[in-house]
């Protein structure tokens, strides 16, 4: 499930020069559209816990990862701005509901089972991104069209994951109470941080692409190499992160993950192409641990619900992706886009110096 989410997500956003291109749309009228995903899974934030009490954690996951599959065929169709977002604002009522709701899962399981398994799910999040990036880059190659490339896609992913729903399981948690209250601190801290991570991640998801291509002047079908790097190396990360987070503590791994970020980040800035996937690929290797963290530990803090720690994680993220690339096309038209990245270097060091308060 976590693959199916990225792998068609990745390979959109491949294909959001062309679509951008296609459009005709500025850079701050891109941001602007790409704010209505984030709006749409944003709108459910209040909401999440009590879908998922109310289906239960399996059925929510399988509705919601196969409902995402149809929708994510829709924004290539699209021939105007306000169609496609309209388009978007669906497709991240979708993608809210299955991040949370596959998230609250793997937490079911990890109570029930006794194991430790989010980094590893995250994983591969993050190597589908990788699938998906490179899907999409061949597409490009082989001149198919964005919607023909997101029905192979998604059938594909359908195909491979109905053997696999079978497995999944239902939380034992009962119903919880009082659920409008705020959460503990030490989840909004996590959430705080989860915000300016998150925000980041976007960022280098929706604009690398555009950055190398406008910025570096990298042709089109190797535009999505940095964001290809990105995913690889933040899955390979993630394999390894439940491993060490038991091996050296979770806030040693976190504020490990939160400098190579920034290191990456100034590598990106480097105006040359080869030293900017780098840069792009370094700073997923260090994001790769920090968000599975985040929602391992939300899901596991005292007197309150698993379901509702990771949606706070999640809701804080979401609203950071609704700013983010927002504020990155404004950066953009002003001030040019490595500025835009820049930005993303100083949010993430504000989250090294809040994670030295967050994790005990």
């Amino acid at each position: 499930m976590f693959l199916a989410l990225s792998a068609g997500l990745g390979s959109w956003y491949t294909r959001l020069p062309e679509i951008k291109a296609g459009l005709g749309l500025s850079e701050a009228e891109l941001g602007a559209s790409l704010f209505f995903i984030p709006l749409g899974s944003a709108s459910l934030l209040p909401f999440y816990s009590k879908i998922i009490t109310r289906l239960g954690d399996r059925r929510t996951v399988v509705l919601s990862v196969l409902l995402f599959l149809g929708l994510i065929t829709l924004p290539g169709m699209m021939t105007t701005q306000w169609q496609f977002m309209g388009s978007l604002y669906f497709l991240g009522l979708m993608i809210g509901l299955t991040d949370v709701s596959m998230n609250a899962e793997v937490a079911a399981i990890e109570k029930q089972k006794g194991i430790v398994i989010m980094s590893g799910c995250h994983g591969f999040f993050s190597l589908g991104g990788m699938i998906g990036a490179l899907f999409g880059s061949l597409m490009i190659y082989l001149n198919v069209s964005v919607t023909m490339q997101m029905v192979c896609l998604g059938a594909t992913l359908v195909f491979v994951m109905l053997p696999q729903f079978k497995q999944l399981i239902d939380a034992d948690e009962p119903e919880e109470h009082g659920s409008l209250a705020l959460p503990p601190k030490q989840v909004l801290l996590f959430a705080i941080i989860g915000l300016f991570i998150m925000m980041s991640e976007g960022g280098i998801s929706e604009w690398s692409a555009i950055y190398l291509k406008d910025n570096l002047l990298v042709a089109g079908e190797y535009a999505g190499f940095g964001f290809a790097g990105f995913s690889f190396l933040m899955a390979i990360g993630r394999f390894y992160g439940d491993d060490l987070g038991i091996k050296y503590g979770s806030k040693s791994l976190v504020l490990l993950g939160v400098v190579l970020a920034v290191i990456g980040l100034a590598l990106a800035l480097v105006q040359s192409v080869w030293v900017s996937i780098l840069g792009f690929s370094v700073a997923g290797l260090g994001y790769s641990v920090i968000v599975p963290i985040l929602f391992s530990s939300a899901a596991k803090v005292d007197g309150i619900k698993a379901s509702r720690g990771i949606a706070a994680v999640a809701s804080s993220g979401y609203i950071g992706m609704l700013t983010g690339p927002v504020i990155i096309g404004f950066v953009a038209e002003e001030f040019g886009l490595a500025n835009g990245f820049l930005f993303l270097l100083i949010l993430t060091a504000i989250g090294l110096l809040l994670s030295t308060k967050a994790f005990k």
